[in-house]
């Protein structure tokens, strides 16, 4: 069975046993993919998820560094859920951001002295998962969050998911509302989808 709720159990175990040394090495390979991605894209600016405090996610404050340094010109953008909701708001991000840990722990940019991003103005998306199948559909955490976020973007937004671990073959319970990956970076490749 390969159900999202199984599915989400089973990769975050699999993610919480890693080693400090593994991840460490899994996300300089996801970086150094992803920025050979980007190269082959054009783009003005780039969303990210931030990492949850203590949770072993991909470390996409690596890839921000990575991004500053080799597409100058790209603004970085991060999310913000908006307290009480199931949806999120979205803001610049430099290197002053001030950034406030969530009741989750993940770091948000500071909505009052952030300059707001419209969804429109968003390129690409780096999205968080913890699996993901080999047709470009992903398991999150469960919450609706992106698939929400992903179906506000422009039909142009390039969506990329991250991911330390290679895709199984199919997701069985996708529904209506679950939008599927342009490309997924894992340590050992780069998968991509024509939709």
């Amino acid at each position: 069975m390969s159900e999202k709720a199984s599915l989400r159990n089973l990769y975050l175990h699999k993610r919480n046993v890693l080693t400090h040394a593994e991840q460490e090495q899994l996300n300089n390979q996801i970086s150094d993919k992803l920025i050979i991605l980007l190269g082959t894209l054009s783009f003005s600016s780039l969303h990210t998820f931030l990492p949850q405090t203590g949770k072993k996610e991909i470390d996409t404050q690596r890839i921000i560094s990575r991004i500053r340094q080799d597409f100058k010109e790209a603004k970085i953008i991060a999310p913000r859920v908006t307290p009480g909701t199931r949806h999120m708001e979205h803001y610049f991000i430099t290197p002053d951001t001030r950034l406030v840990l969530n009741r989750w722990l993940i770091p948000e940019p500071d909505p009052v002295s952030s300059e707001s991003a419209d969804v429109a103005q968003i390129d690409i998306v780096l999205i968080p998962l913890l699996a993901f199948d080999e047709l470009g559909f992903r398991v999150g955490y469960g919450g609706g969050y992106y698939d929400r976020f992903l179906a506000e973007c422009k039909p142009s937004t390039v969506k990329i998911g991250v991911s330390f671990f290679d895709p199984i073959p199919r997701i069985d319970d996708i529904d209506p509302f679950d939008i599927p990956m342009d490309f997924c970076i894992t340590p050992h490749q780069i998968f991509g989808w024509k939709h």
